[in-house]
């Protein structure tokens, strides 16, 4: 729309008001998204779009309020969370996907999809929050231990024997095993597979 030199509209095109859509702007700042605030209001998805736009560039502390709305847990995901923590209660262990009990495979599904979403960076940071280690699965927790326990065997070698472990030509099983080890890890460090 192109404004006359004066700074007034042509006629038949009127100025927009500032909020003509009070509506709209509670819309956003609880979460909505433009093309849902459309379908909700039976208006065309541009005119809510360039509405939200206007208001955007005024206050710009709604798109912040709009922000802090999505990435706050919902209530569904919070119900989901704590059924997560009563079968944890219960049966002592995080849900496995093959099991016989009712519900404990969707509980499982429910929480690989977190962990996804943490990996992929897709996950809310106050979600994550509440997650904690949960990011991580029960494999993973029992691989890093067996990884630490395996350094310390290897600094306590080093430090009694003046030398690394060898794999090949050791002199005892448990120095053989920390050569294999010692021989994976720069492995994985040359494939970009360790941190």
């Amino acid at each position: 729309m192109v404004d006359l030199d004066d700074g007034t509209r042509p006629e038949g095109h009127a100025q927009p008001e500032e909020g003509a859509h009070p509506e709209w702007d509670l819309f956003y700042a609880r979460g909505l998204s433009g093309a849902r605030i459309a379908e909700v209001t039976g208006t065309p998805i541009g005119t809510v779009k360039r509405h939200l736009e206007r208001r955007r560039a005024v206050d710009p502390g709604l798109d912040v309020e709009h922000n802090a709305v999505l990435r706050r847990p919902s209530k569904r995901w919070l119900l989901r969370l704590a059924e997560v923590l009563a079968f944890i209660r219960v049966y002592d262990r995080y849900p496995i996907i093959h099991s016989g009990e009712w519900g404990e495979a969707s509980l499982y599904v429910w929480l690989a999809e977190q962990r996804r979403a943490f990996l992929a960076q897709n996950l809310s940071w106050r979600k994550a929050e509440v997650l904690g280690d949960w990011v991580t699965t029960d494999r993973e927790r029992v691989d890093d231990e067996r990884w630490r326990q395996r350094l310390g065997e290897t600094v306590d070698f080093v430090a009694a024997e003046g030398r690394l472990p060898r794999h090949r030509m050791s002199q005892s099983v448990s120095e053989h095993v920390l050569g294999i080890w010692m021989q994976t890890q720069g492995i994985e460090t040359h494939h970009g597979r360790r941190p």
